[in-house]
């Protein structure tokens, strides 16, 4: 802040705006808002509900066109309840990609303590909000629960428990946009990066989950489930500079 001043002038302030930058993260279904515990059908019939949908992102980064690398938030658990974003103040700059791991990297999943972490973390105690195999010592990436009708039915009730809990090193997935060329300063920019849920189990390009024939996963249980339900979680991404 500095002032400028004639000698008829009252002192006016000049203050430099303040160059941020937001993440957001939600979810859709065949492009219209997903809401938690609204019945879906997907390609293969299945009737579905979620009522539950968590999952890690880690190290959301942004690349600049030297190549300079400026982390905006080291770890975030994405509850599709409610609205999910990071805001981080940035230097002004030509900004060319963003990049984020979907789980938890092996440096910090494997062999861990939460109680380590400040509370304000997502990876502390309470920021993992059952986020965390005492059993396994290690972090859920993701964690879809709710129920299905594997008939197709309309009307049948949903009696067929969902409960896919992905983690474990094997499981983790690294996403990175395509190539943008953007000029920042001194505006807040959102980027908005959306799950598109329906792709999760009838992808366009991934792999085939049917709900009807495997349902349960707890990381490495069914590693199979485990490996195509994150492949397609990030297949199932979409990305707005």
């Amino acid at each position: 802040v500095f002032f400028l001043q004639s000698c008829k002038d009252e002192p006016q302030v000049i203050v430099d705006s303040k160059t941020t930058a937001t993440v957001s993260f939600d979810a859709l279904w065949q492009g219209q808002p997903f809401q938690m515990q609204q019945v879906y059908q997907d390609d293969f019939g299945n009737r579905l509900r979620s009522d539950k949908f968590m999952n890690y992102i880690s190290l959301i980064t942004l690349v600049k066109d030297d190549g300079t690398e400026l982390l905006l938030k080291d770890f975030m658990l994405v509850d599709f309840y409610g609205n999910n974003s990071a805001t981080a103040e940035i230097p002004a700059g030509i900004y060319t990609t963003i990049k984020f791991g979907i789980g938890v990297p092996r440096d910090y999943n494997k062999d861990q303590d939460p109680a380590q972490y400040p509370s304000t973390s997502a990876l502390s105690v309470a920021g993992s909000q059952g986020m965390f195999w005492v059993w396994n010592t290690g972090y859920i990436f993701a964690k879809f629960e709710g129920k299905c009708d594997t008939t197709g039915t309309e009307g049948q009730p949903l009696l067929t428990p969902i409960a896919i809990h992905t983690g474990d090193d094997f499981s983790y997935r690294q996403f990175t946009s395509a190539p943008f060329n953007l000029e920042l300063k001194g505006t807040n920019h959102v980027f908005a990066v959306h799950l598109n849920v329906d792709q999760l189990f009838s992808p366009v390009n991934g792999n085939d989950v049917n709900i009807a024939f495997e349902a349960i996963t707890h990381g490495g249980t069914n590693p199979d489930l485990t490996n195509n339900f994150m492949d397609n979680y990030l297949l199932a991404l979409s990305f707005q500079p």
